[in-house]
């Protein structure tokens, strides 16, 4: 906010810190906006010669690219804005499909379009004899183009451009799927910071809101088997319903963690309208579930309130497997007996077992097996493959003794994902202090101490974090042995805990986890609460095993830890 916005809020500031800490206050803070301004600028604004390097790129592959635009009662500026920006592009081998289902008071749309289109081959109009909405518009759009590739480009929105160019390249190296970040501008994009940086492509945080919006394109054979492009049925999330579609059936995702679209605000717009239409919810909803079908898994959706447009997925258990559960920390005797009983007390799931490496005098609680195996002289992984001999579960929940369940559901939480195929490791929302967040997944980080980054530390759970990431369930690289769940046959399969690599062996087991296919789960809806020591796991040990291991994936950068918020300090 600036000096002289939100009156109320200084007017606070100054009866809390006095009128020269309260100046100093918006003086810093208005560095800050400028020091952020001036990054983003650099991050997207490239220098001239870049461009002209673009253009004269020698390509081994130039497909078609189909930019799909349909268009409705646009305004003059905006549509000669947007028409100008794609002839912008340092890539050459495009064409703009613009499909009009204008009113008769907007002739301009068509006269302009029919304008350019007379002078530049490449622009494809055609009138539409009924709007038939953006759905049925965009069909027609899709019905005229004839590339190899189809990009989806909104009436009154901008490229970047190297937009085409940074997406050829992503073509050229395989991918048919591609989406790129962007930012919503109102007047000119030079001064804008509103940026929306997104993670790589992870099948549950799509499931949980269509993050991935704005600059799509993809393969035109991913459009095969359709019946529908767009959907009527979907109408109002569209583009969601799309995205779900598409993702599904393309081999090779990749997003370009670059800002080549700009998303303009302005009255009418999507972006400037902050109201949520009910039809536009119940049509996400429905795109979740019909693929929740189409994959033959079972569940439900809802909204995570007061979060209209982030979508919680219920999956139902298939069936009631026995959990391992693998306890770890200092306590022995009595005070582990009691600590136990305290988590069943917390806990509705009552199909599991508990794993201790100390000594105690029950072997059940309940009808809850104790099974005791001793630790000599080991370190915490050699325990847990030792541990693993001894143990009947299905699955494995590695556990801290110095957490506690915030809520009964929080195994069903962690175990309606890990009971996918797809899914290797699931992780719970940890919170300490005052519900301050101390885990909510990480990611690989050369410039860490171990290599490793924790998301949203010391963030209130009050707060969202970045575009509510701390709201949602998400995919990540890296979660926690103060609360992960796997399956036993997955830990096999691997060859359980690497004990060379140190502190780190939990890390390590995640990254191999993908290294399968697999996806890793953060999930914000099993909540554990952390009493412990503070440095204990606030970061991870240096381990020169794990950072030699995992240095290609180090260099390479992790995709769900983006470069832009990096450099801006956010995540």
């Amino acid at each position: 906010m600036g000096i002289y916005s939100k009156g109320k809020n200084v007017i606070g500031l100054m009866k809390q810190k006095g009128f020269k800490k309260t100046v100093c206050f918006y003086l810093n803070r208005k560095k800050e906006q400028e020091k952020a301004l001036h990054t983003i600028q650099r991050y997207h604004l490239p220098p001239g010669e870049e461009l002209q390097e673009q253009r004269n790129y020698e390509w081994s592959n130039m497909p078609l690219i189909s930019i799909i635009t349909p268009l409705y009662n646009t305004p003059k500026e905006f549509l000669e804005q947007l028409i100008d920006s794609v002839l912008k592009q340092t890539y050459v081998n495009w064409e703009l499909c613009l499909a009009d289902g204008s009113d008769e008071k907007h002739d301009y749309v068509g006269e302009l379009c029919r304008s350019y289109a007379r002078r530049n081959y490449r622009i494809i109009y055609k009138k539409l004899e009924n709007n038939e909405g953006i759905v049925g518009n965009t069909n027609h759009c899709i019905g005229m183009a004839s590339g190899d590739y189809y990009g989806l480009l909104d009436h009154d929105d901008l490229l970047h451009p190297s937009s085409l160019f940074e997406v050829v390249k992503a073509i050229n190296e395989g991918a048919d799927f591609i989406y790129t970040d962007e930012m919503k501008f109102q007047g000119d994009v030079e001064n804008s910071t509103d940026i929306v940086c997104k993670n790589g492509f992870g099948k549950d945080e799509l499931r949980s809101h269509n993050y991935i919006c704005h600059f799509v394109v993809f393969q035109k054979r991913l459009l095969e088997g359709m019946n529908e492009f767009y959907r009527q049925k979907c109408e109002g999330s569209q583009d969601y319903d799309m995205v779900l579609r598409l993702t599904e059936k393309a081999s090779k995702i990749v997003h370009i963690p670059k800002i080549l679209y700009y998303w303009r605000v302005h009255q009418g717009s999507v972006s400037m309208d902050l109201s949520v239409k009910q039809y536009a919810v119940d049509s996400a909803k429905k795109a979740i579930a019909d693929q929740l079908n189409r994959s033959d898994e079972k569940g439900s959706v809802e909204c995570n309130f007061p979060y209209q447009t982030i979508y919680k997925v219920s999956y139902e258990l298939r069936t009631t497997p026995l959990i391992s559960v693998y306890l770890w920390g200092d306590l022995e005797g009595a005070e582990l007996l009691l600590y136990m009983k305290e988590i069943l007390s917390k806990t509705h799931y009552k199909m599991i077992e508990f794993l201790v490496p100390k000594n105690v005098s029950e072997t059940k609680i309940g009808n809850v097996p104790v099974i005791v195996v001793e630790a000599k002289n080991q370190n915490l992984y050699e325990w847990f493959n030792q541990a693993e001999e001894f143990s009947r579960g299905e699955y494995n929940l590695y556990f801290c003794e110095a957490c506690t369940p915030m809520e009964p559901m929080w195994i069903e939480e962690l175990l309606m994902f890990v009971q996918r195929e797809d899914v290797g490791v699931v992780g719970a929302h940890i919170l300490y202090r005052k519900n301050q967040t101390y885990f909510a997944g990480a990611v690989l980080d050369k410039e860490a101490q171990a290599g490793i980054h924790v998301i949203d530390f010391n963030v209130q759970e009050s707060e969202q974090g970045y575009e509510a990431n701390l709201k949602h369930v998400r995919n990540t690289t890296i979660l926690s042995i103060l609360c992960m769940l796997v399956s036993k046959k997955e830990v096999a399969a691997i060859g359980g805990f690497r004990t060379s690599m140190g502190a780190c062996a939990d890390a390590d087991l995640c990254l191999r986890c993908r290294q399968t296919g697999k996806w890793n789960v953060w999930t914000c809806f099993s909540r554990i609460y952390y009493n412990g020591n503070e440095s204990v796991y606030r970061r991870w040990e240096k381990c020169q095993e794990f950072l030699n291991g995992w240095d290609t994936e180090l260099r390479k950068g992790d995709e769900y830890y983006h470069p832009l918020l990096k450099a801006l300090g956010r995540i």
